[in-house]
Formats: C-alpha cells, sequence, structure tokens
C-alpha cells in the first residue's frame, strides 16, 4: 500500500516541479470566489446540481484557490489515499501481487491525469476516493460498515453523477461475491439512497449540460485504456492496443468456456472484472461527447481503474505462459506510460501558463479598456488542453486580471472573426503562447 501512495505522490510530484497553474473553468470558479465569496465559487447551477462539488470548490477555490501549489496538494493527497484503499478493496478479491500491481497501473497509466493536475476535476477525484471507500466498506463484515457504503456512495453521487451505475452495481454485486447470496436490504436501502440522489440531479440539472442528439463515439474506449490513451501516439500505442485486445479474448474465453481453454485463474477474472468496471464507467458519457485526452479524460475517472486491472491481469497471464513475454510487455507499457504521463503534463504546464501570460498581456496592451476585450485568433489547444476555450473562461480570468467583475471579453475562434474588433479591443495569444496546437487530432 505504501508503494501505491508514494507512485501516486511522485506522479503528482512531476506537475509540481514543472509548475502549476489554472485552466478552462478554473477562471470563471476563481472569478466567482473572488467576487462572491467562497460558496459562490461553483456557480448558481453546479450548487444546485450536484452540491457535493460545490463544498468542494468552495474549499478549492474559494479558500485556497489563489495558491495552485496548494490544490495541486490537495488533489495528491485524494489520489495518494485512493490508491492506499483501491489496494486494500482489490486484496479482498485477488491475490496481493494482482492487487498492487492493478493499483500502480491505475496510478501510472495517463489516461485520467486531469483528476491529479486540473482544479476544477477535484470534485471527481474526490468521487472516486468516495466510490472506492463505499465498495470496500460494502465488502467488511460489520453491518455498519456496509452501511456507510450506501452513504460513501450517495456523497460520490453528489459529487459527480456519472457513478451512479457503478455504485448501483456494486451494491448489487460485491455482498454477493463476499457472502454468496445477494443481500436485500443494502439493495433495498441503495435503491432509496441512490434513486434519491438520482432523482436530484434529473429535477435540478444544469442548462448547460445539454445532452447529444446522437450517440458518443464509445470505441474510443478501446484507444483510450489500451493505446493512445496510455501512451504517445504511433506505433508502440498500435501494438499495445493489439497485445491488450488479444489478452481480453483469451481471458474473457477462459473464463467463459474454462473446458475449452483450461481453467481460469485470478489473472482471468482480473481481466473480465477491469472490463466490466470500464464499460459501467463509460455508459454515463454514451450522449456527450467522448474525448479521453486531456480536460477530456475526467470521463475515464473510474473506467482507468478497469482498465488497469486488464492490463494486470494481461501481465500475469503472460507471466504464466512466457515470462519473458511478459517482462518485455511489462517494460514496454510502463516506458510508454512514463513517456505519456510527462508528456502530458508538460502540456498542461504549458497551457496554465499561457493563462497567466495571456492575463499579463492583456492587461500591459489595453490598460484602460472601454468595451468588449476579444482574444484570438482563435483558442491553441493541444491533446483537448488550452488555456482557455470558452467566453465563461476567457471573462473570468480578465475580470480577476483588471479586478472588475463587470468587464465584457469574449474569444475569437477565427482569424475573421477576431479582425473585426478593432486593435485598442484585441490581443493575439500567439504572441505569449508556449502551447503549440495539435499537428494531429486524437480522439475528439
Amino acid at each position: 500500500m505504501t508503494s501505491a501512495a508514494v507512485l501516486s505522490l511522485a506522479a503528482s510530484a512531476i506537475y509540481a516541479v514543472l509548475g502549476t497553474g489554472y485552466v478552462l473553468d478554473d477562471w470563471f470558479t476563481l472569478r466567482n470566489a473572488h467576487f462572491e465569496g467562497a460558496w459562490a465559487s461553483a456557480g448558481t447551477a453546479q450548487q444546485t446540481a450536484r452540491p457535493g462539488a460545490a463544498v468542494v470548490y468552495a474549499v478549492v477555490f474559494g479558500l485556497v484557490g489563489q495558491h495552485p501549489l496548494v490544490v495541486l496538494a490537495v488533489q495528491a493527497a485524494i489520489g495518494a489515499a485512493t490508491a492506499v484503499v483501491l489496494v486494500h478493496l482489490l486484496r479482498r478479491f485477488f491475490p496481493p501481487w494482482l492487487a498492487l500491481s492493478s493499483t500502480l497501473l491505475w496510478v501510472l497509466l495517463p489516461n485520467h491525469s486531469s483528476l491529479e493536475v486540473w482544479a476544477s476535476a477535484t470534485n471527481i477525484a474526490l468521487c472516486v476516493l468516495l466510490v472506492v471507500i463505499g465498495a470496500d466498506l460494502l465488502c467488511a463484515r460489520a453491518r455498519w460498515a456496509q452501511w456507510a457504503a450506501i452513504v460513501s456512495f450517495a456523497l460520490a453521487g453528489l459529487c459527480y453523477e456519472a457513478v451512479l451505475p457503478l455504485a448501483a452495481a456494486a451494491i448489487v454485486v460485491l455482498p454477493w461475491l463476499r457472502r454468496g447470496r445477494p443481500d436485500w436490504p443494502l439493495i433495498g436501502g441503495g435503491a432509496v439512497a441512490l434513486g434519491g440522489v438520482a432523482l436530484w440531479i434529473v429535477t435540478h440539472w444544469q442548462p448547460a449540460k445539454q445532452v447529444s442528439k446522437t450517440w458518443a463515439d464509445l470505441t474510443q474506449i478501446v484507444g483510450a485504456h489500451l493505446g493512445w490513451g496510455i501512451a504517445p501516439s504511433g506505433p508502440v500505442a498500435s501494438i499495445l492496443a493489439l497485445v491488450g485486445l488479444i489478452g481480453i479474448a483469451v481471458a474473457v474465453v477462459r473464463v467463459a468456456f474454462p473446458s475449452f481453454r483450461g481453467a481460469s485463474g485470478p489473472a482471468e477474472w482480473a481481466v473480465v472484472t477491469g472490463v466490466a468496471i470500464a464499460v459501467l464507467g463509460t455508459i454515463p458519457f454514451a450522449r456527450y461527447l467522448y474525448a479521453p485526452l486531456g480536460a477530456g479524460d475526467r470521463f475515464d475517472f473510474v473506467s482507468s481503474i478497469g482498465g488497469a486491472m486488464v492490463w494486470a491481469g494481461i501481465l500475469t497471464m503472460l507471466w504464466s505462459w512466457r515470462r519473458p513475454l511478459s517482462l518485455v510487455v511489462a517494460v514496454v507499457l510502463v516506458a510508454a506510460a512514463g513517456v505519456a504521463r510527462v508528456e502530458r503534463a508538460v502540456v498542461w504546464h504549458e497551457a496554465g501558463h499561457d493563462a497567466r501570460a495571456i492575463q499579463r498581456g492583456v492587461v500591459a496592451a489595453i490598460p484602460h479598456p472601454s468595451g468588449v476585450v476579444v482574444v484570438g485568433p482563435a483558442p491553441i489547444q493541444r491533446q483537448n488542453i488550452a488555456a482557455y476555450l470558452d467566453q465563461s473562461n476567457i471573462e473570468g480570468a480578465l475580470q480577476l486580471a483588471y479586478d472588475d467583475p463587470h468587464l465584457r471579453a469574449g474569444l475569437a475562434f477565427s482569424r475573421q472573426q477576431f479582425e473585426r474588433y478593432p486593435p485598442s479591443q484585441r490581443f493575439d495569444l500567439r504572441t505569449v503562447s508556449q502551447l503549440r496546437p495539435d499537428t494531429q487530432v486524437t480522439g475528439g
């Protein structure tokens, strides 16, 4: 458990060394806290729709928001605690080495990095911790602990509602696995608690959270957990994806048809369980744009645990078959994940740098704005990370920079739109930006 916590803290340290910063939605939240007080941080819509998130935002942005390194420390503590509890939970069902390797891989694989570095995703990181705690308590012998699990799941749902399908499945499945029968009182209590949370969410839905009329491209879940989501795009990512898909197929066959391929063991069950967790974690995003890189990888907040279990199971299966091959795959996986993790930390750092540089640049170039301040000619985005990506981001940031809650600002998305405004009202972000746009857009 200690090694999992240490690795989690080391992962956060990469970003701390590069330099922390705020990006995207962080800015209007900081603006709310600065001008309206800590409790207003989340904004009226989110306060109502996600009360748990509102409390988290009040702390993160209202109390320590002017100190991004402190916010990073809070996120690091949440991540380390999650790793410790996850090891304890997985050891209830799998051998210690498989539980530890699954957790270490979850920490290492960079397919949920927003939970570690993006202040606006702190409520989601806390949601993961609460759901892992809930699952662990659900497996305890003490009855009070099992009922406490229901409370933990409900609190997780109030922080981020996308966890509700997995929590509901856990309440049914985990007691059944541990005690050999469904626990109907817990199922009933869970239905009441989670149903109440779901009803609250539905009846207090944020108007800005529009459900798409089309289905998301959920095939990207494969790449997010087996290929380009955990490695730099290119041949290595493709090879890892192929190995992952073959490993999943073999594990499923051995579990479903033990007489055909021999009896399955903990490794195969880890793979199958990981796939189930990944699917349950992705279902809530079926009608949203699924873009699992950068700010979008918050969609992998639960499914990434499943992906790590898949890889731990595959490596264990290979170890029992061909140890040299298992070592080769493990080295490639760890090396690729390490490179991708550093690469993405650099992009987050550069976006944070740009956000501050644009603030300072605008104030220097337009010290006394007489109209709408426009930044352009277009946002610079890399791997779904940008300093600012919509009007609320840039307006909140510039209201803070000018210390004026009534300042009007906008973000241009084309040169033509940018040049409609006079030079005295516009600022070219390219003059201060470190971030470079994607040469190839991968995954939405």
